[in-house]
């Protein structure tokens, strides 16, 4: 009934998430993945030759570093795609609204983003639950999160991950997410629980990269399907992102693309977040914050 995917780079997580997914998934499966830890293929690339290997109806993608809390998850994909025959893709994470400006999957505002995920972190969990509406237990939305993607075959067939494109390991989800939005509903799930076992987010260089080139190309943004457009909406997600990546190690070559191809510097209500953006990491910012802190 599910073909899961994986696009394994780590035998210990591989081992424990097959192990996880016939415990829980509760419905007749295939757990099907490919050993990307030497030959590092894109992630595009696997996920299309797993999907033309795929006996079932349903695909599930999903990240080999998360458990499952919830018993017969797969019974909930299978139902939530029997019922409602206008959605084609299911995920845990998503937004109702992708900015034009360079962002991930998240805007930072919210009546937008839907999340029901943990994170697992050395400090202790963090559980993201956002639900804009506090009561709909799915959720249409315009773009997903790769931590998990359930879709039909059929959309896959459609619309398949852009390997010519994005030929890493980022973006991927929100193409293929935002061209599936196009030609079917796109839905969050908070039914699922899902601990992501993670050490977060790596917003460096290779994802800086990609965001500007896949901004480039993918010319349809924003996708206001659900939501109005305004110019405010978007410079509030500027500021969320470029407060995002400050902490990160990003070089000035393409900190300085990421303005200037936005024209943030024509934003006054921004440069507060430029310069947090460009000195943030450089010059130690955090250490002098940690420790203003404890002088207080």
């Amino acid at each position: 009934m599910i073909s899961v995917l994986i696009c394994s780079a780590n035998d210990l997580f591989l081992n424990q998430v097959r192990d996880d997914v016939r415990k829980t998934i509760g419905l007749p499966h295939e757990i099907l993945y490919v050993d990307n830890s030497k030959e590092k293929r894109g992630i595009c690339a696997v996920y299309n030759y797993l999907a033309s290997k795929a006996s079932f109806p349903y695909l599930c993608f999903v990240h080999e570093d998360i458990v499952f809390e919830t018993r017969n998850w797969g019974v909930i994909i299978k139902d939530i795609f029997s019922r409602r025959t206008d959605v084609g893709v299911i995920g845990i994470a998503g937004s109702k609204y992708k900015a034009k400006r360079f962002s991930g999957w998240f805007s930072g505002i919210k009546e937008f983003d839907c999340a029901n995920v943990t994170h697992q972190y050395a400090y202790g969990n963090e559980s993201i639950h956002l639900n804009p509406n506090n009561q709909n237990k799915l959720e249409e939305v315009v773009c997903i999160d790769g931590v998990f993607i359930c879709c039909r075959k059929s959309i896959w067939e459609k619309i398949k991950f852009n390997e010519k494109r994005l030929r890493g390991f980022h973006f991927y989800d929100i193409d293929f997410s935002l061209n599936a939005a196009a030609v079917s509903t796109v839905a969050v799930t908070y039914d699922i629980d899902v601990v992501h076992i993670t050490k977060g987010g790596d917003f460096g260089n290779a994802w800086v990269e990609t965001a500007i080139d896949f901004h480039s190309f993918y010319t349809k943004l924003p996708d206001e399907k659900l939501v109005d457009y305004s110019p405010e909406k978007e410079d509030q997600i500027a500021r969320v992102w470029l407060d995002v990546l400050k902490k990160y190690q990003i070089s000035w070559r393409n900190k300085m693309k990421w303005i200037r191809i936005q024209h943030l510097q024509s934003r006054p209500m921004l440069y507060y977040s430029i310069l947090k953006f460009l000195f943030y990491k450089p010059f130690g910012l955090k250490a002098i914050h940690k420790l203003f802190r404890k002088v207080r």
